[in-house]
């Protein structure tokens, strides 16, 4: 065999393949971490979308409240 025994062949072929996992784990965590702040990311969008509406609702009733004393138009 050129290149040395098989042993040393063996040897070369397994730090290899332990590189190769290495890189997958680190691909594998790099995605997890890319989907945890997109999650994030959405929660906190709609979370923003939440408090707008909630402000629009209190904006709209404090205006009724103040255009005639009461909750109820007509009343």
């Amino acid at each position: 065999m050129r290149g040395g025994s098989v042993a040393e062949r063996l040897a070369c072929w397994t730090r290899a393949q332990k590189g190769l996992g290495s890189n997958r784990g680190r691909d594998a965590v790099g995605y997890s971490l890319r989907q945890t702040v997109h999650t994030h990311r959405a929660s906190v969008h709609q979370a923003a979308k939440l408090v707008a509406a909630l402000l629009r609702v209190a904006r709209v009733t404090a205006g009724l409240a103040n255009s005639n004393g009461s909750l109820l138009p007509g009343l």
